[in-house]
C-alpha cells in the first residue's frame, strides 16, 4: 500500500524522481561550474599535459585550501545576507598576535589558544556592531577592516616575525601523502554541508537572509544570528591565519592582504546571492576550484602574476550582473 502511495505521488509530480533530480542538478549553477572545470581543465591539459599529473592537482588544492576556509567563513556571512571584507586584516592580526608569542613565549599551545579567542573576538566585534548599528555591514566592516590593519602595525612596528622552526606541521605536513591543509579544507567544507544542510542554524541564516524581517516575525533574534555567524566567521578565519602562518614559516603586516577579494569572488562564482539567502558548501567549494585552476593555468602558461589581480576583479564585476539579473528575473 505505501509503495503504491509513494509511486502515486512520483507519477502525480509530487515526489520528484531521480532522473528529475538529476536533469535539476545538471542544469543547475554546480551543475554549470562542474562542466566548467572539466571543459577548462581538458583544455589546459591539451596545452600542457604537467596539469593532470597528481602531484600537480595536490598542488592546486594545497593553493586553494587557506582561501577556501576563508571563503566558508564568508560564505556563511553573505548568505545571512551581509559582508565581511576585513577578513585579510584579520588573518594578518592573527597571525601577528600568534607570531609574537612564540617568539617571546617559546611555547605552542598558549600562543594558538590565544589566537582562537583573539579570532573569535574579532568577529564578535564585527557581528555586534553591525547588528546593533543596523549600518550597512559592508561599510561596517571597511571601517574595522581599516583599524585592524592599523592594529597589526602598532603590534609588529611594520616588522616580521619568523617562527624559527616552530609550528610547521599544520601547515607543512602531510597526513599519508595529502597535505594536511587540504585536510583541514575539506574538514570544513564537511562541517559546512551539514550546518547548511541539517542543523537549525544553517536553516536560519537563510531564513535571515531571504527575509530579514519575516524572520523576524517568525520569532527569529536577528541579532543573536548575526553575532554568532560573524563569530564563526572569525573562528575559521583564525583557522586559517594559523595555517598560513605554518605553512609561511613566519608573520608579515601583510600576511593577508587579498584575501578577502579572493574569498568574496569565489564565493559569488559558486552561487551565493549577494543579497543573502542562497548559497551551498559544494558552490563554495566549485568557486574556489574555479580559481584554483585558473591561477594554476595562468602559472603553467607564464602569464604575469600582476594579471591575477585583474581577472579577479573581473570575475567579482561578471559574477555580480549575472547574481543580479537571475535576482530580477525571480
Amino acid at each position: 500500500m505505501g509503495e503504491k502511495l509513494a509511486n502515486s505521488k512520483g507519477s502525480e509530480g509530487l515526489v520528484p524522481s531521480k532522473k528529475s533530480r538529476a536533469r535539476e542538478f545538471i542544469f543547475s549553477q554546480s551543475g554549470f561550474l562542474i562542466a566548467f572545470i572539466i571543459v577548462l581543465s581538458i583544455a589546459i591539459t591539451m596545452v600542457n599535459r604537467n596539469f593532470i599529473k597528481p602531484q600537480n592537482i595536490l598542488n592546486v588544492l594545497g593553493q586553494i585550501s587557506i582561501a577556501g576556509i576563508v571563503a566558508v567563513g564568508v560564505g556563511l556571512i553573505l548568505i545571512s545576507g551581509d559582508f565581511d571584507i576585513s577578513v585579510g586584516s584579520q588573518i594578518s592580526l592573527d597571525g601577528a598576535i600568534l607570531a609574537i608569542l612564540m617568539t617571546r613565549t617559546g611555547s605552542v599551545l598558549l600562543p594558538v589558544i590565544v589566537m582562537i579567542f583573539t579570532g573569535a573576538a574579532l568577529g564578535f566585534i564585527n557581528g555586534v556592531i553591525v547588528a546593533k548599528s543596523k549600518c550597512a555591514s559592508f561599510i561596517i566592516t571597511l571601517g574595522t577592516r581599516a583599524a585592524y590593519h592599523g592594529l597589526v602595525l602598532v603590534a609588529t612596528k611594520g616588522r616580521n616575525f619568523p617562527l624559527q622552526g616552530m609550528f610547521e606541521t599544520l601547515g607543512r605536513g602531510k597526513i599519508g601523502f595529502i597535505p594536511i591543509p587540504i585536510v583541514i579544507f575539506f574538514l570544513v567544507l564537511i562541517f559546512a554541508y551539514f550546518l547548511l544542510k541539517y542543523m537549525r542554524f544553517g536553516r536560519t541564516l537563510y531564513a535571515v537572509g531571504g527575509n530579514r524581517t519575516a524572520a523576524y516575525l517568525s520569532g527569529v533574534n536577528v541579532d543573536t544570528i548575526k553575532i554568532a555567524v560573524y563569530t564563526l566567521c572569525g573562528l575559521l578565519v583564525a583557522l586559517a591565519s594559523m595555517t598560513l602562518i605554518s605553512k609561511l614559516g613566519a608573520s608579515y603586516p601583510n600576511t593577508g592582504d587579498g584575501y578577502e577579494l579572493q574569498a568574496l569572488a569565489a564565493v559569488v562564482v559558486g552561487g551565493t546571492s549577494l543579497w543573502g539567502g542562497k548559497g551551498t558548501a559544494l558552490g563554495l567549494f566549485l568557486g574556489v576550484v574555479i580559481f584554483g585552476v585558473m591561477s594554476n593555468s595562468l602559472n603553467m602558461m607564464n602569464v604575469s602574476p600582476y594579471f591575477r589581480e585583474v581577472f579577479i576583479g573581473g570575475i567579482i564585476i561578471v559574477a555580480t550582473i549575472l547574481s543580479r539579473i537571475g535576482e530580477l528575473k525571480k
